[in-house]
């Protein structure tokens, strides 16, 4: 939502924005991974789709040609969410029967709000000569709605007026107006201390396990009376026991006082098991999606993948789908638009699902084809008869196929069987 009152300012400076993503995507696998998963599950949604004009629908499955599809634009703005709590989409309408929505850089916008006016200008940001490639001008009466929008004519300093809109996402942050807060603000400080742990490991393994520390000189008659020379043959004596900077034995009567701690003393497996369980949580992602040690079986990540849909991801996904739908709804002139989460996709959520309407089922309360509609498999023409109650356990493989289920005419008389007969198999399976 664009404001119109309040300070100007922008989204983070250059410098601070890259050392961010490079200290969350690049100096720690930990957070890395954890911003994969949360931008891959989102991705991994299918997204249903109703009231949609057919311009409208070729933006939602073919956005732009670099992301080429939906899964894709939506890895980026989780990304741009993870990191810094804003996304912009730019959506251009300039050939009407082929528009286009692609992200722009968040650090790369410029907010004016005493101008109603919102300026992309990666010039400005990368070598200080402000030179907007975009200039989107907003509406104060309508908040959020873009009311002109001008794009340069390269090569120029000239512009042109294009048909378009632009759209910002932005993570709630009591802080500021204008700029949202995302999840890697919370963790910096545990990245960095798990990359100083990490620092410490690679630094001692890589001098050969090594010690620091100090060498006392032995007792020396006469130290006071030293001259110059007799201080440069004890300083020759010390390097003749030294290779490589590599200390290879102490002159006699001195001693070597370490000033490091070991490992052990400092805890560092301890500390950095315990860093990566922080990150993980703090981005909202179980810890046995990352292999933890002892964490990783089947059950637990059937629940972990449970959990994570229900307390992040659908909330996650309902937010941001809600943000396009009413965005392209009022933008591309279809008020019906419907952007929901098809959980009948969803494998995880399948087995709950058909328990569910297992249950429902052996009360009598459904047809074959809301059966077959709940796991998402299309309609039959015989399937709008309810399920039996006595036959909810055999509905799931009748309802799956084509065939219409038989079940036992009312005027069949009963047989009468042996002690021994076998009485398992269903009436249509009777010889």
């Amino acid at each position: 939502m664009f404001s119109t009152g309040g300070l100007s300012g922008v989204w983070t400076d250059e410098e601070n924005f890259a050392a961010r993503a490079k200290k969350l995507l690049y100096k720690c696998p930990v957070s890395r991974r954890c911003f994969e998963i949360r931008a891959e599950k989102l991705a991994s949604i299918t997204i249903k789709i109703e009231g949609a004009s057919k311009a409208t629908k070729k933006v939602l499955t073919q956005p732009n040609f670099r992301d080429r599809t939906m899964n894709n634009l939506l890895r980026v703005i989780e990304t741009d969410l993870g990191i810094g709590g804003d996304n912009w989409l730019f959506l251009s309408k300039e050939i009407a029967s082929r528009p286009v929505i692609e992200g722009l850089r968040p650090d790369f916008m410029y907010q004016e709000p005493d101008q109603n006016r919102i300026l992309y200008d990666p010039s400005k940001r990368l070598t200080g000569t402000s030179k907007p490639e975009l200039i989107f001008t907003m509406d104060p009466d309508d908040f959020g709605r873009t009311q002109m929008v001008e794009r340069i004519i390269h090569g120029t300093n000239r512009y042109e007026v294009i048909d378009g809109a632009v759209l910002q996402i932005s993570i709630y942050n009591p802080l500021s107006a204008l700029q949202g807060s995302g999840a890697g603000d919370a963790i910096l400080a545990d990245v960095s201390a798990y990359a100083a742990a990490t620092k410490l490991m690679y630094a001692r393994f890589a001098n050969g396990g090594r010690k620091a520390g100090w060498i006392t000189l032995p007792e020396i008659d006469g130290l006071d009376d030293m001259t110059d020379d007799d201080w440069a043959k004890l300083r020759d004596t010390m390097e003749r026991l030294r290779s490589d900077d590599e200390l290879k034995g102490l002159v006699a009567g001195s001693n070597f006082i370490e000033n490091q701690m070991t490992f052990a003393e400092l805890d560092i497996v301890d500390v950095v098991k315990a860093l990566e369980r922080r990150i993980a949580m703090a981005l909202g992602v179980q810890p046995v999606m990352l292999g933890f040690e002892g964490e990783t079986t089947g059950m637990n990540m059937r629940t972990a993948d449970r959990t994570f849909y229900t307390g992040w991801l659908k909330p996650r996904a309902e937010f941001i789908l809600g943000h396009l739908q009413a965005f392209l709804a009022e933008e591309m002139g279809d008020p019906k638009l419907s952007l929901t989460i098809d959980e009948t996709q969803l494998p995880y959520l399948q087995d709950d699902k058909l328990e569910q309407v297992d249950k429902m089922a052996g009360r009598g309360a459904l047809t074959f084809n809301e059966y077959r509609e709940s796991m998402g498999w299309p309609p039959v023409e015989w399937g709008n008869i309810p399920i039996p109650v006595a036959g909810a356990g055999e509905a799931f493989a009748t309802s799956s196929g084509d065939r219409e289920p038989q079940q036992q005419p009312e005027t069949a008389k009963p047989r009468i069987v042996g002690h021994g007969a076998d009485t398992s198999r269903r009436a249509d399976q009777r010889g």
